[in-house]
């Protein structure tokens, strides 16, 4: 059990315990080290959301330096250590307290990732699409969680092994975890599907880029039928014009317009899951960013290969 003379990180076990060691009903998390401000209204409208839902924790919209920062609804299947939900979250502390009861281990780095993963076993948290609070001055230093924990960078192994044990756990507890021992073949030649394979390109504002993108998609060889589906993610440069030529010219270009979401920003992911989930997408499905482009024509088919 870590120990209280130490300083430990905002997101360590240790912080999401001693947070849960009081007696109020709901407990602020807060996942950065910022000045906030809950604005008109907005603490009071994050309980009573939480109040009457199934959900274990709500997070929200929040404004900052002036501008509102959009967020994207969590679902099924988010379990990237670091997906967004904003700079605080309030759980209902009976379920933190139930959650924490059952974590063991004494993570640095991933124990809001831990606590988390269990949380949404219980049930899935609630995403509030309003700017309930604002941040009032950033108070991060090189030291912060952010600059600590960056992922990509082979100095934070300790905390990459750490984000690993917490979703090897969650996997585990899920029955989604695959052992390496696993001889069990996927049967790829189940369902059915418009192609075999689908090219999946989010684009946001990129004018100068996209037609290459497009163009190195149509370019590919391959011995089975593809599809080039573009996620326009509300362009205003002159991208979704070129999209629509394109859509015009070749049946294999699919597109799709995320203006008529409820919610503004959706992110690469989101564009991502509106592709796999539509009627457009094969059985198989690859990302290509859009500035960038394959350096052969016979790249789609080494990948489906």
């Amino acid at each position: 059990m870590e120990k209280d003379n130490i300083r430990h990180s905002l997101l360590s076990s240790h912080r999401m315990r001693l947070l849960a060691s009081g007696d109020e009903e709901y407990i602020i998390i807060p996942l950065s080290r910022c000045a906030y401000v809950f604005n008109h209204n907005g603490l009071e409208r994050m309980r009573k959301v939480l109040e009457q839902s199934d959900a274990p924790f709500i997070y929200s919209d929040y404004i900052e330096q002036g501008e509102l920062r959009r967020l994207i609804p969590w679902q099924e299947g988010s379990l990237r250590d670091d997906f967004d939900f904003g700079k605080i979250v309030l759980v209902k502390s009976v379920e933190m307290r139930k959650t924490i009861a059952q974590m063991s281990d004494d993570f640095e780095a991933a124990g809001w990732y831990d606590l988390r993963l269990r949380l949404t076993r219980r049930n899935a948290p609630i995403y509030c699409p309003e700017p309930l609070y604002t941040i009032e001055e950033k108070t991060l230093s090189d030291e912060s969680e952010e600059s600590h924990f960056a992922y990509v960078d082979p100095r934070n192994r300790t905390s990459q092994i750490e984000m690993e044990k917490a979703v090897t756990s969650h996997l585990k507890a899920i029955g989604g975890y695959i052992s390496i021992k696993d001889k069990t073949k996927v049967d790829i030649t189940q369902g059915i599907f418009p192609v075999e394979a689908s090219v999946i390109i989010p684009v946001k504002n990129r004018q100068r880029t996209i037609a290459d993108a497009i163009e190195s998609a149509l370019s590919q060889n391959t011995d089975f039928s593809f599809n080039v589906i573009v996620v326009d993610n509300r362009s205003d440069d002159g991208t979704s014009e070129i999209l629509s030529e394109y859509a015009k010219k070749s049946p294999k270009v699919k597109t799709i317009s995320t203006s008529r979401l409820p919610y503004h920003y959706i992110g690469i992911g989101g564009c991502w899951n509106l592709a796999i989930k539509s009627e457009y997408c094969g059985r198989f499905a690859v990302q290509l960013d859009s500035d960038d482009v394959y350096s052969g024509t016979d790249t789609l088919q080494r990948i489906v290969d």
